[in-house]
């Protein structure tokens, strides 16, 4: 159903309406919810129930509602004329107290369609919605409303709950008050049953100008809507208030066991350290061992490679500890049928390291030796508490330009 919005912004995409009406004496609630896509309005959920308990399990949180009251005591009147408010009120109820009635007039080319309810009774509706969860945001009496909606319709009589509206020329003709057969009624793609046309009317006379209904209920609409906002206004604020109390507890948690936290760190750092220097020692005897193999590579005719392996090892600082090193290492996987692939002039070393300053003055170092052309670190990442693994690639000078 394409609607016409009006040029200011409403709060939310889901409207709510309510008729609060009677039929043979028994209280019915008729619900609807519209939902608004784009410039589409589409009736999502109906509902009809006898008892303002029923809506609780309906509406869990607080929901705004337009209502439309249509029951016994709402007396409504047509007046063969139009004028002004006064002018018409006069006709139809001469001794009429403002300070006890609302009213609503619908005026039409022909005549007048009056509606009036007193005070006391709509503020009692308004309380009984209200301890049921329903904050009651806007207001309407009588049928009038159905106005709103009559460019959509091409029927020459609607039905509502409890009435029957006749048309002519696009306005209201006449308004009776009897029971009908349940309709079903379409605009656009948008099904509606009768029951429910004052509800969705009720939305569509607030998101539109379709319709100009004038009595004393804006005071009383402008604010029904402002005590609305003020109560959502104060529970964003008490949501927003709790939650910086949480966090700003949690902030103090987290500074008053601070001390704490950084004692028991201390400890294990001490423990981590102790496990290190043991890991070291045994570490050193398998450099020795190393160091052994090498000088025996050296003797064996390979003295250049382990030159440039025995360098690097002494350069290494004792808070490293090497757990592979491999010189021009074999890129693919050793296959009978395949030729050996070796990366040329390359050296890949991978180890642990305690303290990062030494490990950086340990590349440095490296890079200053006279057979490195460039060391690029593939990867440093602490793994426990000041322990990093490592993994280095040294690129040496061509042998052969040696």
């Amino acid at each position: 159903m394409n609607i016409s919005f009006i040029p200011y912004h409403l709060t939310g995409k889901t409207f709510f309406a309510f008729e609060h009406a009677e039929k043979d004496g028994l209280l019915a609630i008729i619900g609807a919810k519209v939902t608004q896509k784009k410039d589409e309005l589409d009736l999502s959920e109906h509902f009809i129930v006898d008892d303002h308990k029923h809506l609780s399990s309906k509406f869990t949180t607080a929901t705004k509602v337009n209502l439309v009251i249509t029951d016994s005591n709402v007396l409504n009147k047509e007046v063969n004329r139009t004028g002004t408010d006064q002018e018409i009120l006069g006709e139809a109820y001469p001794n009429l107290d403002l300070n006890e009635f609302y009213y609503q007039i619908l005026k039409t080319s022909r005549s007048s369609f009056v509606s009036v309810c007193r005070k006391k009774y709509i503020d009692a509706v308004i309380k009984q919605y209200q301890e049921t969860n329903i904050r009651i945001t806007h207001i309407d009496i009588g049928s009038i409303i159905i106005s709103s909606v009559l460019p959509y319709f091409k029927d020459t009589e609607l039905q509502t709950y409890n009435s029957s509206v006749s048309i002519n020329d696009n306005e209201v003709f006449a308004i009776r008050n009897e029971s009908n057969t349940a309709l079903n009624y379409s605009i656009d793609s948008v099904s509606i049953p009768s029951t429910h046309t004052l509800p969705f009317a009720s939305i569509v006379g607030k998101l539109t100008t379709q319709t100009t209904i004038s009595g004393n209920l804006q005071d009383k609409n402008a604010l029904l809507l402002k005590t609305y906002k003020e109560s959502l206004f104060f529970k964003k604020t008490l949501q927003y208030g709790i939650a910086f109390l949480l966090i700003s507890l949690l902030i103090n948690f987290f500074i008053f066991n601070s001390n704490y936290k950084s004692w028991q760190q201390l400890q294990e750092e001490e423990q981590v350290y102790t496990s290190q220097k043991e890991a070291i020692q045994k570490q050193q005897i398998a450099v020795e061992t190393k160091e052994n193999i090498v000088q025996s590579i050296i003797s064996t005719g390979f003295s250049v490679s382990s030159h440039h392996i025995d360098q690097l090892v002494q350069s290494l600082p004792e808070t490293a500890i090497l757990t592979s090193l491999n010189y021009q290492p074999i890129t693919k996987t050793i296959r009978a049928d395949k030729p050996i692939i070796i990366n040329q002039n390359s050296i890949y070393i991978s180890g642990d390291s305690s303290n990062k300053t030494n490990f950086t003055a340990w590349l440095d170092a490296i890079e200053n030796l006279s057979f490195v052309q460039a060391v690029t670190t593939i990867s440093y990442g602490m793994v426990k508490n000041n322990i990093s693994n490592f993994e280095i690639e040294i690129i040496i000078i061509n042998d052969t330009e040696e």
